[in-house]
Order: structure tokens, then C-alpha cells, then sequence
């Protein structure tokens, strides 16, 4: 399995650049995070935030500049980045020779970018997380700049995934599987909880993934004391149910999938729910097919529910999922189902908060996929 495609980055960028055709924008500037959670830049550039703040700059005729806060990770950038430019931070140059104390940025080094190639309206990803030092050098060297909020378009855009996207997401799923295939070797009564989640991240990372989110959690939520010391070092216990959740991230893409695991007999009341978690899933999972609404499937599962006597815990019955593990959240508001789109189900009652089951769904051209084929069933050990 090898990363995206330079055909893959083109298809994107074509993309991008008819969002700022339509939206008037010279260039889009995303950023990614410290440990690239916020993966905005990554999907422009392909490249990894491994340790502090990397932008890109996409243009809208032509080219992508890369701005590295580590000038040490330049050569690594060209040569497996997308970007037709990699940059070192910098002193504004509207600030040099005037003693102003401030020193190189990526703020800086975007400003001078920006100033040279003439750009007089930037498009952003969400304002609010956009760095207002940013913004105040910009200005300074581009006084008649605008901003201009395209998030929703490139986010939209984000959701469907190309065939190496999928091929990814697939792949995160598979290796989902394979730790969850061990998962009666692993969680033992006696172990500490950081020891079941220590084995799974290890499983994870011998099938290739980069990180994980994966969750060891006692339920019902809450039962132990609360103080000071970390959930996870507490002991697996006899005759107790817990959460597992498995998330690797492989080639920046995640996949998902989780469900209740027990050490001994299930409670009737815990099964019971969980059945009925399942039935509604599956209820919405009838409707899911490209042009079908979330508020449909949103419906169908409170029907179901209903009719077991229960309510949705919320409008939420899941999120979409890619270079973010939520890459949208299912929160009760409009959202048309595309072939390409990736998601993961995990519908829950009201009043019995965590009891789920959640798989990773690619939606394909007459209906879904589920790429995680994990026992859909409660595990008794």
C-alpha cells in the first residue's frame, strides 16, 4: 500500500481551484497542527505535521508552497510532499532592518509569499482557527488584503474520497480488524487497562499505521471512584463490561470500529440495549445510498428505536471519517450522501450512554460497504 498518488494530488487541486474560481480567491492557505491532527495542509500537500505548525498555499493558477517552521525537514518535504515549493519561516519584510523584534514565522514568510504574487483575496479554513498573528502580518504587507471563509466548500469537498483515499481508509479498517482478532488474548482479567491498550497500539504499528485513538473504557461510565490516578491504570476485572475501541491511522487515514467486550456473562440489561443499538443501525443502514439525506437515516433510527421502547441519546449517530478521525459530526443537520463518502455508524440510546457498536462504512454507487467485519455482536470472553 503506498501513499496518495500525484494523480491523486492534481485531482484535488483541479477541485480546490474551481472552489476559488467560484468563490473569487487568489489562494487557499491551510495549516496542520502540532502532531497533524487538524490535517487541513495534509490533504493539499500530502505531507505529515509531525512536530510543529506546517502551511500550505495553494494558488489558484498555478503551484503549492510549502512553509515548514523546522528547516530541517525541507529536504524530507520536497522530496515526498506534493508542493512545487518549500519554504523556511521568515522575517516579514515589510519588518526587516527595523529592529521591530520580531523574528522568523511562517506568518512572516506567508506575507512576504503573498505580497510578492500580488494576492488580494485569501481564502481560509475557518477563520476562527486562523492564527490572528497570521493575519496582522499579512496586512501589514498587504493592507488591501480580504479573507474570505471557505470551509464549507473544501470541507464538502474533503468528504468524498478519491480511489486512493478509499484504498487507504480500507486499509486502516483491515488492520482494525486484525487487532480486534486478538482482542480475547488481550484483555484479561488482572492486566492493567494501559496494557491492553498498549498491546493494541503494538498490533497497530506492526501492521503499519502511524498513530491510533483506540479506548479501553469500564462500563456503565463512571462506576469507579474518581481520583486522581489515570483510568488506564486500573486492573481488567472478572464479570465487568467494557468499551474497546480500535481506531489506527494508517497513511494519515483512519479506521474505526468498536464494541463491548465482556469478562464473563453480559448483563441482560447491557445486551438487551445493545440488540436494540444494533437494530437501529440497521434500520438507518437500509436508507444509506448516495442522494439519501442524514436526516433520513437520523429518522429511521429514532423510529426504531421507538419501537424498543427508547430514544436516540442524540441527533448523533455517528461522523465521517478520513485524514480526521471526525471528519464531520452527525449532529441532526443536513448532509447528502455521496458515493465516495466514508463513515462511521455507531447509533446510542438515551440513558445508557457508550453501550454501542461502530463500523467504518464506504458509501458506493447503489448503496454502502462495510469495510470492518467485526462480530456486529456484544464479545463474551
Amino acid at each position: 500500500m503506498t501513499m496518495p498518488s500525484p494523480a491523486e494530488g492534481n485531482r484535488r487541486w483541479a477541485a480546490a481551484r474551481k472552489i476559488m474560481t467560484s468563490r473569487d480567491v487568489d489562494v487557499i492557505v491551510a495549516f496542520s497542527d502540532f502532531g497533524d491532527q487538524a490535517s487541513l495542509q495534509r490533504y493539499f500537500t500530502n505531507f505529515r505535521s509531525s512536530y510543529d505548525y506546517v502551511a500550505s498555499l495553494l494558488y489558484r493558477e498555478e503551484g503549492c508552497d510549502m512553509i515548514m517552521t523546522h528547516p530541517g525537514g525541507i529536504p524530507i518535504a520536497t522530496q515526498l510532499s506534493w508542493a512545487t515549493d518549500v519554504l523556511p519561516m521568515a522575517v516579514p519584510e515589510t519588518m526587516a532592518g527595523h529592529n521591530s523584534g520580531k523574528g522568523p514565522s511562517i506568518g512572516g514568510q506567508m506575507a512576504n509569499r503573498l505580497s510578492a504574487k500580488g494576492v488580494k483575496r485569501v481564502g481560509v479554513l475557518g477563520m476562527e482557527y486562523f492564527p490572528t498573528g497570521w493575519i496582522d502580518l499579512i496586512r501589514a504587507a498587504t493592507p488591501e488584503v480580504e479573507f474570505v471563509d471557505i470551509w464549507q466548500d473544501i470541507h464538502l469537498l474533503r468528504l468524498v474520497k478519491g480511489e486512493d483515499e478509499q484504498a487507504l481508509v480500507r486499509e486502516a479498517c483491515r488492520i482494525s480488524d486484525v487487532a480486534w482478532a486478538q482482542i480475547p488474548e488481550i484483555v484479561k482479567p488482572g492486566r492493567k487497562r494501559y496494557e491492553v491498550l498498549a498491546d493494541i497500539e503494538h498490533i497497530l504499528r506492526l501492521e503499519g499505521c502511524e498513530d491510533s485513538f483506540n479506548l479501553c473504557m469500564s462500563l456503565p461510565m463512571l462506576k469507579e471512584p474518581l481520583d486522581r490516578n489515570p483510568y488506564s491504570a486500573l486492573p481488567i476485572e472478572d464479570d465487568s463490561v467494557y468499551l474497546i475501541e480500535i481506531s489506527p491511522r494508517y497513511l494519515g487515514y483512519f479506521g474505526q470500529q468498536t464494541n463491548l467486550v465482556a469478562t464473563g456473562a453480559m448483563p441482560k440489561d447491557m445486551l438487551d440495549v445493545h440488540n436494540a443499538v444494533n437494530r437501529a443501525r440497521q434500520k438507518g443502514l437500509e436508507l444509506v445510498k448516495p442522494g439519501v439525506d442524514l436526516i433520513e437515516i437520523g429518522q429511521a433510527i429514532a423510529d426504531q428505536f421507538s419501537a424498543d421502547g427508547l430514544e436516540p441519546a442524540s441527533p448523533s449517530f455517528g461522523h465521517a471519517i478520513g485524514l480526521e478521525l471526525e471528519d464531520h459530526h452527525i449532529n441532526g443537520a443536513s448532509l447528502v450522501l455521496e458515493e465516495g463518502m466514508t463513515f462511521i455508524f455507531h447509533p446510542m440510546a438515551a440513558g445508557h450512554p457508550a453501550i454501542m457498536r461502530a463500523d467504518t462504512y464506504l458509501i458506493t454507487e447503489n448503496g454502502y460497504e462495510r469495510l470492518t467485519n467485526g462480530d456486529p455482536a456484544a464479545m463474551e470472553l
